[in-house]
């Protein structure tokens, strides 16, 4: 399936929503990062785009981050404490992402875990 991510009033970007890793929102920018090296800025919201991408898979995992269930590779602990998860993507991308409290309930119950 593919998705136009608005970048400017003049510019949408198509992309395959597998292409996605994750959904990054940083104060009032949305950036959107794929296997490419650098990321694209939407002018959409997380909130915005989390709702044309749930239907695809993508699940918020934290305030800021909206994550492609698809792209994760491993789910671990933090620290000792039991509620304090983050995840691992697939290579190239390799990032680790938090898992907010609220949200990781929802993830549990998303990936069956």
């Amino acid at each position: 399936m593919r998705i136009g991510i608005k970048v400017s009033t003049r510019r949408f970007v198509l992309l395959d929503t597998d292409e996605i890793y994750f959904l990054e929102s940083d104060d009032h920018d949305t950036w959107v990062r794929t296997a490419r090296k650098t990321r694209l800025r939407s002018v959409k919201s997380l909130a915005q785009l989390e709702k044309a991408l749930k239907p695809h898979g993508f699940v918020r995992v934290h305030k800021s981050y909206l994550v492609n269930l698809d792209r994760v590779r491993e789910v671990r602990l933090r620290t000792g404490d039991d509620n304090d998860w983050e995840l691992k993507l697939d290579p190239p991308v390799n990032s680790v992402l938090p898992v907010g409290r609220a949200h990781l309930a929802a993830l549990k119950r998303s990936l069956g875990i």
